[in-house]
């Protein structure tokens, strides 16, 4: 028969204040969060929401998905516009005459 033996119970370890708050991406989000624009920003997001009739985190993560092919599309655009690539193409296109 094996015994079981248990360990002491650990102290509470203090840590200070500032250890506590927790940052996100590098900066703090309580200033966001109780901001004017914050406030407004947040009803816009639920009033957009209701008239659509879809919930809250639905409707963010469409408009992230929005962003990012919009992004993807003008990340195209601009390598079709890059002043080299028009260049190599004029290049290319003249000496075919």
């Amino acid at each position: 028969m094996t015994t079981r033996t248990t360990s002491p119970p650990q102290p509470a370890t203090q840590q200070p204040p500032s250890a506590k708050t927790s940052r996100t991406a590098g900066f703090d989000t309580s200033i966001i969060a109780t901001s004017p624009l914050g406030w407004i920003a947040k009803l816009a997001k639920r009033l957009l929401a209701q008239s659509l009739n879809m919930p809250e985190p639905l409707l963010h993560n469409t408009g992230v998905f929005v962003f990012a092919h919009v992004q993807a599309a003008e990340d195209r655009a601009l390598k079709t516009l890059c002043p080299f690539t028009l260049l190599r193409q004029a290049l290319a296109r003249r000496r075919k005459f």
